[in-house]
């Protein structure tokens, strides 16, 4: 008997259970001119996104397709450097990161940029993280994560968890629904229909004000401020504490816990 046909049958099995292998594509303008570029990939429902910048805004909204497009406005640097962006697809993820060209020594510089602005599956993981750029997202599915050092964090109607980060810039929200980490340093913490669904809304600045607004506000309420005052709708609270700095209470129907915390800044809940 043949021992062709089994072993041909068994490679083909191997082939056909295998991972597929991650594709990379390299987006990277040859001339030394302001350039658009844009990419198609496909990305299935419920997939990982990751996008990782330093010079430019990333802007992220949803549609209905299982794929990812990718626009990329690009400026060179003073010495014609362009920005390399690499898109790195795996099994149900997609990684696209901005490499920066090293730059070492003294004298006037200007980095190159590239402002990213990407159409998404609606069910995706998303993780965006820029260094000086805002970072957007609307209008996905799944749980969130938003960073960037200098630049203002913006979410809108997303339907899981949240968590936005920046340093020195504003963090603003609209109909997030999901449990909630906001944190800043020197910005103001902004963000109406929200909606903790039980997992907690914690929201952190040192040079801002912050105000929320909570659809049926249910759990354990902790607010505190050094210079600035407290404002908030106590009706159907219960154990409420009131001091110069701090209020705290607890309002009947559910076990989240709200956090609110500022330095320099007034806090309203409505």
């Amino acid at each position: 008997m043949s021992l062709i046909r089994p072993f041909a049958a068994a490679v083909a099995a191997v082939l056909l259970w295998a991972p597929l292998a991650a594709q990379t594509q390299v987006i990277q303008p040859a001339k030394a001119e302001k350039t658009t570029e844009t990419r198609t990939v496909p990305l299935a429902f419920g997939s990982t996104l990751k996008v990782k910048n330093v010079n430019g805004f990333i802007r992220v909204e949803a549609w209905d397709r299982e794929e990812v497009q990718f626009t990329g406005e690009f400026k060179p640097s003073s010495q014609d450097e362009q920005v390399k962006v690499v898109l790195e697809s795996g099994t149900n993820s997609l990684e696209i990161r901005g490499v920066y060209p090293k730059h070492d020594g003294w004298g006037a510089y200007r980095g190159p940029q590239c402002q990213m602005t990407l159409k998404v599956p609606r069910k995706v993981v998303a993780t965006l993280e820029s260094m000086n750029g805002e970072v957007t997202l609307s209008g996905t599915r799944g749980a969130a994560s938003l960073t960037t050092v200098n630049g203002e964090v913006r979410a809108t109607d997303l339907g899981d968890s949240l968590k936005a980060t920046t340093v020195n810039g504003a963090v603003t929200l609209e109909r997030v629904q999901g449990g909630l980490s906001l944190q800043t340093v020197n910005g103001g913490i902004k963000g109406t229909g929200l909606d903790g669904q039980g997992h907690g809304v914690k929201a952190e600045t040192v040079n801002g004000a912050i105000h929320l607004q909570i659809a049926g506000l249910k759990g354990r309420l902790t607010a505190t401020t050094l210079n600035g005052g407290i404002t908030f709708n106590a009706k159907g609270a219960e154990q409420v504490e009131v001091t110069k700095r701090r209020v705290k209470a607890t309002f009947p129907g559910g076990d989240q816990d709200i956090h609110l915390s500022t330095v320099n800044g007034g806090i309203t809940l409505d």
